[in-house]
């Protein structure tokens, strides 16, 4: 299964769906025209519907490695604390939400512990690691035990849960001030890598090679996933690859697969990265026949070219000025002392006419098709230039 997904319905399921996860970010951007496999749709949903959600204890069962913030104000405790103009930051303190038998924290409260210093409470004396048990109802953490220091292990101290992620949520207290920082961010401290991002699939006439962009840095090595285009899953067609690109030389003349690439370690597996496919193709184009013929004559004022395949036209070298390339054209027509252009660069098609001349104005023309234009639709350039000449009655 393929979809066509536009890049306006894309914008507009994601912004009536997270109206406030601004710090979440797509592995990928997706373009119009773009080809979504059916697994990055669901990868793309599947996040919907975890960000729009209730919290469940699964979601925060784990290690996580937590950042705090908090308005400055003198005389607070600043043990591993930095800070920075009005506002102090502690950074990778750990939180551990640990389950008990209970299927739910609200039958029977699972239990947390912090580093030292604590990243959910502070206070205006010696720093300390906290412990205690929590349950959650709703969107709403309920601590006991962040106090002890204080002499106040029974206190309950509540906090409003938010999922950004798979691997992030967020707590904000619900009561400002005291010894509260005002927000709190935990990232898996066990977190699979990031997705790749940037895949290609490139015909490459005897194989399909697939490139991606490294977007982490603990990755043990990549997995890549390919459908055939007569089959309807992705299958693992690789795991153990350590870098891009991927060599697929199993495909045979003609088969179209469509190609993913996710990251893993021993944590798990990343999401996999977009959709790109390649044709396995070594047959180059050539020019199959001509209006008029070569050594022929005419009266009209239309020229045709006629291509084994599908072609188009692409610059040499990278555009110049307004977009266009710099001489010589790719066809051009040459009459006595008259030189007519044909085909603009993006122009594709088996066949390319058009209606470079006046009738009568010139006796005879040339008429050069230059290859280093011409490529076929999975990327085969032409091999050497076509050459026909004609009389104009």
């Amino acid at each position: 299964m393929k979809l066509h997904l536009s890049l306006f319905t894309l914008i507009l399921l994601l912004t009536t769906s997270i109206s406030h996860a601004d710090d979440y970010v797509w592995g990928e951007e997706f373009k119009e025209g773009d080809i979504i496999s059916a697994g990055t749709f669901n990868q793309i949903f599947g996040t919907l519907q975890k960000l729009n959600r209730t919290p469940v204890d699964a979601d925060l069962v784990g290690t996580w490695s937590c950042s705090s913030v908090r308005s400055y104000y003198t005389g607070m405790n600043t043990t591993g604390w930095v800070r920075t103009g009005f506002i102090d930051l502690l950074s990778n303190a750990q939180l551990t939400m640990t389950a008990s038998s209970a299927a739910t924290s609200l039958e029977s409260a699972y239990s947390f512990s912090t580093s030292n210093p604590t990243p959910l409470i502070s206070f205006n004396d010696a720093s300390y690691a906290s412990a205690g048990t929590y349950m959650l109802y709703r969107s709403t953490l309920f601590f006991q035990g962040l106090m002890t220091p204080s002499g106040n292990s029974a206190t309950v101290t509540k906090h409003q849960v938010k999922i950004v992620s798979d691997d992030r949520f967020t707590l904000t207290p619900l009561s400002g001030g005291g010894n509260s920082p005002d927000m709190v961010v935990c990232d898996s401290a066990v977190a699979v890598p990031a997705a790749p991002t940037a895949s290609t699939a490139t015909n490459a006439q005897t194989t399909v090679n697939v490139t991606w962009t490294d977007q982490s840095s603990d990755e043990t090595g990549f997995k890549i996933y390919r459908r055939l285009s007569t089959a309807t899953e992705a299958t693992q067609l690789a795991t153990a690859v350590t870098a891009s690109p991927y060599v697929d030389s199993t495909l045979t003349e003609g088969q179209t697969a469509y190609y993913s690439v996710s990251s893993y370690n021993a944590n798990g597996e990343s999401a996999k990265s977009k959709t790109v496919s390649a044709t396995l193709d070594s047959v180059k184009p050539t020019v199959v026949s001509s209006t008029p013929t070569n050594g022929g004559s005419t009266t009209g004022v239309t020229v045709s070219i006629n291509f084994s395949e599908s072609i188009i036209i692409k610059c040499p070298t990278s555009p110049g000025l307004n977009g266009f390339c710099s001489d010589p054209p790719a066809i051009k027509l040459v009459g006595a002392g008259n030189t007519y252009y044909m085909g603009q660069v993006g122009s594709s098609g088996a066949t390319l006419s058009a209606q470079p001349f006046v009738d009568g104005a010139n006796p005879s023309y040339t008429v050069t098709i230059d290859s280093d234009y011409i490529y076929d639709l999975n990327g085969n350039k032409m091999v050497e230039d076509y050459v026909f000449t004609f009389t104009d009655n």
